[in-house]
């Protein structure tokens, strides 16, 4: 067994919570690597439903993201980094509106 990658930009791993909603979580993995397109894409639709403050584009694939205005800007350096912070966003908001169902 490996250790997780903790180098800089990869923030250490914690075990996943578990989680009793109705819904399962997927199982599906990628085939193929993200893209600045479909991060841009993403993101472009979070900010526009308002589930993030602010997200702009950087040089060389990175981006500036703002979850809340008053949270500290973070700069994602990659693309599959940026889908890694915007599925855990996709996770929160799924969590909320089961809570709300309820």
């Amino acid at each position: 067994m490996t250790e997780p990658d903790t180098s800089a930009g990869h923030p250490p791993r914690t075990a996943s919570p578990t989680t009793s909603s109705r819904e399962p979580e997927s199982t599906a993995m990628r085939t193929k690597p993200a893209t600045p397109a479909e991060v841009e894409t993403w993101l472009t639709v979070l900010h526009q439903r308002g589930h993030i403050h602010r997200a702009e584009s950087g040089p060389d694939n990175t981006w500036t993201v703002q979850r809340c205005r008053h949270n500290r800007p973070w700069t994602l350096h990659h693309p599959v980094l940026a889908m890694d912070w915007i599925e855990n966003i996709v996770r929160d908001i799924r969590q909320q509106d089961a809570e709300a169902g309820r």
